[in-house]
């Protein structure tokens, strides 16, 4: 009896060690080692051959880590389409609308974008801002003075429904194609009572475009009178973001596209930062923080993230370093005499006083030729800073062979981090499977319906959506949206913060340890009796 209760007691020690190395509870960190890159997944559905869904957007819930992706289809439906994932982007289903009627046009120009943008807060609200006109201006010859109006949606259920307010009613009559047009949205991350839209009207003729803040200070409800962010030399889609003091700082590149005086090319146009630090009641003065380009297709689709833990902010765009950089006039081959474009990053540690030096995010920046367009950025909570392309390195074409003025070639979409505030960079990792033909579709063709990646993070993974012809033809020349993601190793930590490997070693050890003892105390009962 001795005996079997020593080994009774033995067991339950060699069960009990072995339990401690999978013990429940355990929470996941991220770790070191290589990332990798999922599968493309098809997003949209739509089944029309004409269909053209183009410039998605993309966020994750900070409370349910469901994705909602938004996106237009700017050839037939005209509409803002939302897509939900509740599975981390493996299949999509369609959420909500949040456009009202009659304003049910969401792409009337359809040219660049981004048609809707999107913010979650850290309460898991959903916020969007897009642009809406009503449909019958569509049949009166696109007029130049259609009024488009600026919406600003919130969603308490990740996209399934809506709250939509007008924010800027657009007049008709008011000059200028591009009148209220390319939203972007923040949000206070601290209340979600402040709200800001950032967005661009038309030039009147001879003059410049302008960039507007439209500020809500009750949750979205009413907005007061936009103000102007440029200076005469006007401001194009200006780029807000909130950091967690409730200070909003905004980007924007002068807009230059007016014969300049003496050098017969167009006027440089600058990157220019500008904040509030009291609800935009008063503004800092304008900071130019990059000489920009003055080339139409150079220092273009700026954006800004800021880090919410450190305030550190975020400045990304591409261009050139020549600030008179030229590209090849249509149907004129590439040649080395030519400048191309690439993805540049500036960092302000000190809530934008000081900006570092312009650092290359691509990695391919010694070769000539190659064609980077269209930066999204985006930080996950720990502090890793994430940017993604639409990159021409592969295309069997330089871009502009076949055709002049953003057209032509294939592109692939990929995706670069930073682990240190953005001083350097991994090398750039190819999120797409199968590289994207850009002679179908909306992308180019005279219409250059493209805008920022989409990118959105977590600790573990940097999720992507982006435009893609591979179901088109050129007869039919459709393009939908895709998805896919980056995941970063991930290792068990216990609720101390004790790595699980640590706990595994150290358990197999003991358990090692007490399993001889275990086989001695078995050897011992088992010996004889001695008379």
């Amino acid at each position: 009896m001795v005996g079997s209760s020593r080994l009774s007691l033995m067991a339950g020690v060699v069960v009990a060690t072995l339990a401690v190395g999978v013990a429940p509870g355990a929470t996941q960190g991220t770790g070191a080692g290589t990332p990798s890159v999922t599968a493309a997944v098809q997003v949209t559905t739509n089944p029309d051959p004409n269909r053209a869904h183009t410039t998605p957007q993309i966020a994750v819930n900070p409370k349910t880590t469901e994705l909602v992706i938004g996106s237009a289809e700017v050839r037939t439906k005209k509409t803002c389409d939302i897509h939900i994932s509740v599975n981390g982007g493996r299949s999509w289903f369609p959420g909500g609308d949040p456009m009202v009627k009659p304003f049910t046009d969401c792409s009337q120009q359809a040219t660049n974008g981004p048609y809707i943008t999107f913010q979650f807060t850290p309460d898991g609200v959903l916020w969007a801002a897009f642009m809406g006109s009503d449909p019958k201006y569509t049949t009166l010859n696109n007029r130049a003075d259609t009024p488009r109006h600026v919406f600003v949606a919130r969603s308490e259920d990740s996209g399934r429904t809506w709250r939509t307010t007008m924010a800027v009613e657009g007049k008709e009559g008011d000059p200028g194609i591009g009148n209220s047009r390319r939203a972007q949205i923040a949000v206070d991350p601290r209340d979600g009572q402040t709200v800001y839209v950032g967005y661009q009207k038309g030039a009147a003729p001879g003059g410049a475009r302008r960039g507007f803040l439209a500020i809500s200070r009750d949750g979205g409800r009413t907005f007061g009178v936009p103000v102007e962010m440029g200076d005469g030399r006007g401001s194009g889609q200006p780029r807000p973001v909130v950091d967690l003091n409730g200070t909003v700082h905004v980007l924007f590149a002068a807009d230059g596209f007016r014969p300049a005086t003496v050098t017969g090319d167009p006027d440089l146009r600058p990157l220019i930062y500008r904040r509030s630090g009291d609800g935009g009641r008063t503004w800092s003065p304008i900071k130019e923080i990059d000489p920009g380009n003055g080339g139409f297709s150079f220092m273009r689709k700026q954006m800004m993230a800021v880090d919410l833990k450190s305030g550190a902010l975020y400045a990304t765009w591409y261009g050139n370093p020549n600030p008179r950089a030229r590209r090849p006039p249509a149907n004129q081959p590439s040649t080395n005499e030519f400048d191309d474009r690439d993805v540049y990053v500036r960092v302000s540690t000190d809530g934008g006083s000081t900006w570092s030096e312009a650092r290359s995010v691509n990695d391919d920046i010694s070769k000539p030729n190659i064609q980077h367009y269209d930066s999204g950025i985006a930080v996950a909570p720990n502090g890793r800073l994430d940017i993604a392309w639409y990159d021409f390195r592969n295309s069997p074409v330089p871009e502009h062979e076949e055709s002049g003025g953003n057209g032509g070639g294939a592109n692939d979409v990929y995706y670069s981090y930073s682990t240190d505030s953005g001083k350097t960079f991994k090398a750039n990792i190819r999120v797409t499977d199968r590289i994207i033909d850009r002679t179908i579709g909306l992308w180019s063709n005279n219409t250059h319906s493209h805008t920022n990646m989409a990118v959105a993070s977590t600790n573990d993974t940097a999720y992507f959506a982006w435009q893609d012809t591979r179901n088109g033809s050129q007869n039919l020349q459709a393009e939908d949206i895709y998805f896919a993601a980056v995941q970063f190793p991930v290792e068990k930590k216990t609720d101390n913060g004790v790595p699980g490997w640590v706990l595994i070693g150290a358990s197999a050890a003991l358990a090692a340890g007490v399993t001889v003892v275990f086989a001695l105390a078995i050897a011992r009962s088992r010996r004889p009796v001695a008379p």
